[in-house]
């Protein structure tokens, strides 16, 4: 006997390429009806369209002795001296925005630094094409609320549009010396979506003006026909002007700004340049163990993380063949019981790794809510030929 037909009709999925090296981001704006994104179907299910520094003392906790007894002495040498040091939490952010690059990881990171105290020193080391308009947003907002605590700094690998909006929120930025940034351009497919284009421009003029930087400078990332420009005196002020006609000419009409490591340092639009940890760590004034702590905290969470995705990208595949070949040899129940077997793991990968569901695997909210469907018909198919005359049962 073989599972009953359940309805899985393709649909279309909201699908974003981000490109393989200096590319635009591709949005996906839910706000905006307006935004359709490059749409594939999946061959088995469809988804559903889906720098200040602040520092402060570290707080010190209450101190209580047993009853007739004397309290206990504060905590000196090297107790008390680990209680002041500050912690520096490096988070690797690799991928696209909305799976590799999320802001649930950066609150992950928040926690823990909260749990020390104010001034912990947060690094998000990105390296990303680009992404999802709907998690840059809460990528905004949870940034904003981080640096009101901590000293947030982005290191740029590679932050094209949607990894460049995300860095645009810290208040100190450093580049590798090959790094890019720039190019926040809103495209459907390979199209720029000029509807939301002046919206669009506010909007990182707005993450530039929130990092510390010259609000002239986002329009230019955005729309190719802003041109952008500067003069630096002796003593290293820089003025910004929107137009190719003063000494340094940082985006021409017809041409989307990205910076390199060499301009971004010269205009004071990044702080630096860094090759290594260590030397970021020295460029920040971080590196002397006696009042900092070098914690692993961050690398473990972005860790854990990637590892899952890889794992989803693996597995689910092969679920999704083997619930329609496993069994199907012994038929009756136990074809029955392997396809259960297999909708519910799918369902459960979806639990842990939605955004690799949805967004690479092609297995939305939709598709989930089937899989629970014929799971429930599945189960009954069980019990009736359980209940059935052996002769009856098919296996």
């Amino acid at each position: 006997m073989t599972p009953k037909k359940q309805g899985m009709n393709p649909m279309n999925q909201l699908w974003l390429h981000a490109p393989v090296s200096v590319g635009p981001w591709r949005w996906l704006r839910v706000a905006a009806c307006v935004w359709v994104a490059l749409a594939v179907a999946s061959p088995i299910f469809a988804s559903a369209t889906q720098g200040t520094k602040p520092s402060a003392a570290p707080p010190t906790g209450k101190q209580t002795g047993a009853p007739a007894k004397a309290a206990p002495a504060k905590n000196t040498g090297k107790d008390a001296a680990a209680e002041t040091k500050k912690h520096v939490f490096m988070l690797p952010l690799d991928g696209m925005v909305g799976i590799g690059l999320r802001h649930d990881e950066m609150e992950k990171v928040e926690q823990i630094a909260d749990k020390i105290g104010p001034g912990q020193v947060i690094i998000l080391r990105i390296n990303s094409n680009g992404g999802l308009v709907i998690e840059g947003d809460m990528i905004a907002e949870s940034l904003t609320r981080i640096k009101q605590k901590h000293r947030l700094v982005a290191w740029i690998e590679k932050a094209i549009s949607g990894g460049a909006f995300t860095a645009l929120w810290c208040d100190e930025m450093y580049f590798m010396p090959e790094a890019a940034l720039g190019s926040i351009t809103m495209l459907t497919g390979r199209t720029e979506v000029s509807a939301v284009r002046e919206e669009w421009k506010e909007r990182v003029a707005e993450a530039c003006a929130g990092g510390g930087r010259d609000p002239l400078i986002g329009p230019a990332m955005v729309h190719s026909e802003v041109e952008l420009s500067y003069e630096k005196t002796p003593d290293g002020k820089v003025t910004f002007y929107p137009d190719a006609k003063h000494t340094y000419v940082l985006s021409r009409s017809n041409e989307n700004l990205d910076f390199n490591a060499q301009n971004a340092e010269h205009c004071g639009f990044s702080d630096g340049t860094a090759k290594t940890e260590a030397d970021l760590y020295k460029s920040l004034g971080v590196d002397d163990p006696d009042k900092y702590v070098i914690s692993d905290g961050g690398k473990k969470i972005a860790a854990e993380w990637q590892k899952l995705i890889k794992d989803c990208k693996e597995k689910v595949p092969l679920l999704l063949r083997k619930r329609d070949i496993e069994g199907t040899s012994e038929g009756g129940v136990t074809q029955l019981q392997a396809r259960i077997k297999n909708n519910q793991a799918i369902i459960d990968w979806f639990k842990k790794c939605r955004p690799e569901m949805v967004y690479e695997l092609g297995v939305g909210d939709q598709a989930i809510e089937r899989l629970k469907e014929e799971n429930e018909e599945l189960r009954k198919q069980v019990k009736e030929l359980q209940a059935a005359p052996r002769d009856n049962r098919g296996n």
